[in-house]
């Protein structure tokens, strides 16, 4: 497998990945987070030389997409990005929710009823399928917030209605900031509309000379990491378990 990749492959492989998206990559994360320690097991696995650059996010995956690196992580698949990139195997699973304030109507309403709210989405991050459908029915007011610490501060402080995150990263940064769990909550209730199980992955330009051969050696990583266990234990490390697929 090694000699195969260092056939194909440019050595090293450079990557990127962004900051404060904990537990999968974050400064302050053992080992830059389980998606960072994850992929470089993955490019160890296979003998392969890698280099991976923190930076904003909006730029590593300009880069990317320009092949002046050969990829960045971790992503969600959207309709857009699946035309623009190649997707490897995930990485991870999430689920990404909408959240409010308890004790707002908001905290009941049936995604339909959502009207005239404002929603904060991190910047550099895809709404994801329950915030598409609400943008797209122009159901709410889309604001720009750096990060999602940010987004989440301003729906404390009554400023925004509605923060689009999953919910590792949504607690961990309540914890960070001082503030209890149960001072935000989900939108709609039970309404399954108001979630998307999504997962995370490396993705290469679908322009790259090599982006096909680099996935597909990627995800031969992937698979030998699940056969010998150390998928699974990187994983666990961060209170995370196997992605299904």
């Amino acid at each position: 497998m090694g000699a195969f990749a260092q056939a194909v492959l440019p050595a090293p492989i450079e990557l990127s990945t962004g900051d404060d998206y904990p537990p999968f990559s974050s400064r302050a994360e053992a080992d830059g987070g389980a998606a960072v320690a994850l992929v470089k097991a993955v490019f160890a696995e296979l003998k392969q030389p890698v280099t991976v650059e923190v930076e904003p996010w909006m730029r590593g995956r300009t880069r990317t997409l320009e092949n002046q690196i050969d990829g960045t992580f971790p992503y969600v698949p959207t309709p857009e990005r699946l035309q623009q990139f190649r997707y490897s195997r995930p990485l991870a699973s999430i689920k990404i929710r909408l959240f409010t304030r308890p004790g707002t109507p908001l905290a009941t309403l049936p995604m339909d009823l959502v009207n005239g709210q404002t929603l904060c989405i991190a910047r550099g991050t895809a709404p994801a399928a329950p915030s598409r459908r609400l943008l797209e029915n122009q159901q709410v007011t889309l604001v720009d917030g750096s990060d999602v610490a940010t987004c989440l501060k301003l729906l404390l402080a009554r400023r925004v209605d509605i923060v689009q995150t999953h919910e590792q990263i949504a607690y961990r940064m309540l914890r960070e900031m001082g503030q209890a769990l149960e001072s935000i909550t989900f939108i709609g209730g039970d309404d399954p509309r108001a979630a998307e199980e999504t997962g995370l992955h490396l993705i290469v330009s679908r322009t790259h000379p090599r982006g096909e051969a680099l996935i597909a050696t990627f995800d031969k990583g992937l698979e030998a990491l699940r056969e010998n266990g150390r998928f699974a234990e990187i994983l666990a490390r961060y209170g995370l378990t196997l992605p299904s697929s």
